[in-house]
């Protein structure tokens, strides 16, 4: 008995002891002090000092936090309360730098959104109910109210999400937009919880229980355990949404969403459905609606915020949202000019075809088969007059394929390929690379070899990418990668998508009674006069911005970008409104020839070029 209650002393000294790199703190001075000496450091460093001194790089360095002069870190790090609080990090008094400030609002208020779906919920209500059935007589009354609480509110999301009753198979070939609208559809918080008769719960006390007692790690572990004892899940391998606690999370996530301002969000209740004999899980999802509350808080603290970016047009709109309290004369706003020169630089809007037939990539005739033939005979026409690499963005990965089909049907696919190689962007983000690296080595193999033995630009490769994908964000397209950016249409955001139309909604101050049914969802827009029109405008544009940004990127490199819709294609001095190219950077918008004509005129102009570019390259 004496050595068992050793043994247990002894696991509770190790269990007590944590992380062995942390134990000592004369460690933790001496990684400070080296760092400090050192200078900067990157993440490879740290980690080669930690070694050195034996102790951890990560909590080294976060310790570093309120002595260093320069701190880098994400948006969420910054913009979580609870984040900087962790890092011990104070905005008192200092100067804040956001780069890639574009994505700001629209990150911020994804932050706070919270969604759980069906299986997740069924999930943690069966280890809850196994937990509780186990550990009854175990458990103090506050304990064991709380979980059955748990219980209660589980039992009640489930059933918001539950298939219908009674409910006929839907058919996705059908227009059953009505069915649709009665399985998706929004809610307020408060109409919400009485909806559900849970608007008696403290949701407070219940998520300081939470996070006191540390329930969620107990059911979690207890719960998973079981299961694999019984041989219902095999533990390793499980997907995250399989994983109680990932599970778990998301629930605490979603109720402390509920605790917010009834105006500040919206519920988002999806149920599950039959669609074509498979059944489709349902999900509840808080969607934020503004993010200017919780700006005002970093606001107020800092000195000084710095908002950077290549594509912060229109500047309007994150003043809106991130802070329309600020007075004017606390907004300072600076542009520049692009590094390059205008002869480096060569933006055409493109509104007819080599056959004549004037672009419309609008919903509805950007799927008819002479659309897609014209926009493949354009390129037919720019693989021999292009060299090196042409970029193709298309709206969606599903547009992309289509149009792909077609021309490979046609014949269209095997005229391009002739000229140029054609590479596609994956739908998995893990083999972007790979591709990317293949079209380089294309790029750079064929027009090498063409530029010794046969000058003329048949050269090279095509890449057919995605608005919105990875290689429009971030992806560096310079020199011969990006010597045509392509734009087919103007990519708006589809309005049947929820959540996109909440935020029109409420951007636009219109009442949540006005948008129940799909049909309404798409006819929003229309009740849209100023800032909701606007802002849904503004996400097509600055997806159009990062796109064709990806070109040119230092002072010796140059493209032609070509913009094909007619939609871009209008004289500026005869608009007397709005325009979406006056949303265009301003280094592209001064350049812009609006519409020069048929496509010969464009043909003329990426000739003249090119050839300038090549007289100007050969005599370096």
């Amino acid at each position: 008995m004496k050595n068992l209650s050793a043994g247990r002393r002894v696991r509770r000294m190790k269990a007590s002891s944590g992380c062995p790199m942390l134990r000592s703190r004369k460690t933790e001075r001496e990684f400070r002090s080296e760092t400090s000496h050192q200078g900067p450091l990157d993440i490879e460093d740290l980690v080669k000092v930690g070694h050195k001194v034996g102790t951890c790089p990560y909590y080294g360095s976060r310790s570093m936090v309120p002595t260093a002069d320069l701190v880098i870190l994400p948006y969420q790090s910054l913009l979580s309360k609870t984040s900087r609080e962790s890092l011990n990090l104070s905005l008192k008094n200092n100067i804040i730098i956001i780069d890639e400030a574009h994505n700001l609002a629209d990150s911020l208020i994804s932050m706070y959104d919270a969604k759980i779906t069906s299986s997740q919920l069924e999930r943690i209500h069966s280890h809850l109910e196994k937990y509780l059935e186990r550990f009854q007589n175990l458990l103090g009354p506050g304990n064991r109210r709380y979980i059955q609480t748990l219980m209660v509110l589980t039992h009640a999301f489930l059933q918001s999400i539950a298939y219908p009753k009674g409910a006929n198979y839907v058919d996705p070939l059908s227009s059953g937009s009505e069915v649709q609208s009665d399985l998706d559809f929004s809610i307020g918080i408060n109409e919400f919880l009485f909806s559900l008769n849970i608007d008696n719960i403290n949701l407070v006390k219940l998520l300081h229980y939470i996070e006191e007692s540390n329930i969620i790690h107990k059911v979690s572990g207890f719960g998973d355990k079981l299961a694999m004892l019984q041989n219902d899940v095999a533990l390793e391998g499980t997907t995250a949404e399989a994983s109680t606690l990932s599970g778990f999370r998301a629930l605490v996530s979603l109720l402390s969403s509920l605790t917010n301002n009834d105006g500040d969000g919206r519920i988002i209740i999806s149920r599950a459905r039959v669609i074509s004999s498979v059944h489709e899980r349902g999900y509840l999802k808080y969607v934020m609606l503004t993010g200017e509350k919780i700006f005002s808080e970093v606001a107020s603290e800092a000195h000084a915020i710095i908002l950077a970016g290549g594509t912060l047009q229109p500047i309007e709109e994150i003043k809106e949202r991130l802070f329309p309290w600020l007075q004017p004369d606390q907004l300072h706003f600076f542009s520049c000019g692009h590094i390059i020169p205008p002869k480096n630089i060569l933006p055409v809007a493109v509104s007819q075809g080599p056959c004549g037939r004037s672009f419309d990539f609008s919903y509805s005739g950007r799927s008819s088969s002479s659309m897609i033939e014209e926009l493949g005979m354009l390129l037919c026409n720019l693989v021999a007059v292009v060299p090196e690499g042409i970029v193709v963005f298309f709206s969606s990965f599903d547009y992309e394929g289509k149009v792909y089909e077609a021309w490979k049907e046609s014949g269209i696919l095997a005229r391009i390929m002739k000229k140029k190689r054609l590479f596609r962007e994956p739908r998995k983000n893990t083999d972007v690379e790979l591709v990317l690296k293949e079209y380089k080595e294309t790029i750079d193999e064929l027009s090498s070899t063409n530029a010794k033995y046969n000058p003329a630009p048949c050269s090279g490769a095509v890449l057919l990418a995605i608005v919105g994908g990875k290689i429009s964000e971030g992806i560096n397209l310079s020199d011969g990668m990006g010597r045509c950016i392509v734009m087919v249409g103007l990519p708006y955001p589809s309005p049947s998508d929820m959540e996109l139309m909440e935020r029109v909604k409420y951007i636009e101050g219109l009442e949540s009674s006005l948008v129940s049914k799909t049909q309404a969802r798409l006819d929003i827009l229309k009740c849209c006069k100023h800032r909701g029109r606007q802002y849904y405008e503004n996400i097509c544009m600055k997806a159009v911005n990062q796109s064709i940004g990806r070109a040119i990127r230092h002072i010796n490199d140059y493209a032609a970008i070509l913009l094909v819709d007619a939609r871009y294609a209008s004289d500026p001095s005869r608009r007397s409104f709005s325009h979406v190219c006056d949303k265009l950077p301003q280094w592209i918008r001064s350049h812009l020839i609006p519409s020069p004509g048929n496509y010969g005129a464009v043909h003329r102009l990426l000739h003249q070029f090119f050839k300038f570019h090549r007289k100007e390259t050969s005599n370096q």
